[in-house]
């Protein structure tokens, strides 16, 4: 099995200047091979999402590894959830 991209779009409760750096906590998880977060590029396309994760992992198990470890679950019930309103998980296995 080929490596898995993991993408997540958020919703916001404010615009992302404030809540930047709660986002940014996410890179501070071990697992992903490459992390990026950003706003959309193109707004009228994004469907009301106003920011989003792209990832890397090298395995469906490294990505369920890091979706249950204590630092992701941590990260994402402490900054996370009280800044977004809506997410969206999306995952694919690259084609080798």
């Amino acid at each position: 099995m080929g490596k898995i991209v993991h993408i997540v779009l958020w919703k916001l409760r404010q615009p992302i200047g404030p809540a930047k750096a709660a986002f940014e906590h996410l890179k501070s998880v071990p697992g992903a091979e490459i992390m990026h977060l950003g706003p959309p590029l193109l707004e009228a396309r994004a469907k009301g999402f106003d920011y989003g994760l792209y990832s890397i992992f090298s395995s469906p198990e490294a990505l369920q590894k890091y979706a249950v470890s204590e630092a992701h679950v941590s990260c994402v019930e402490n900054h996370i959830k009280p800044n977004a309103t809506e997410v969206m998980a999306y995952d694919f296995e690259l084609e080798e």
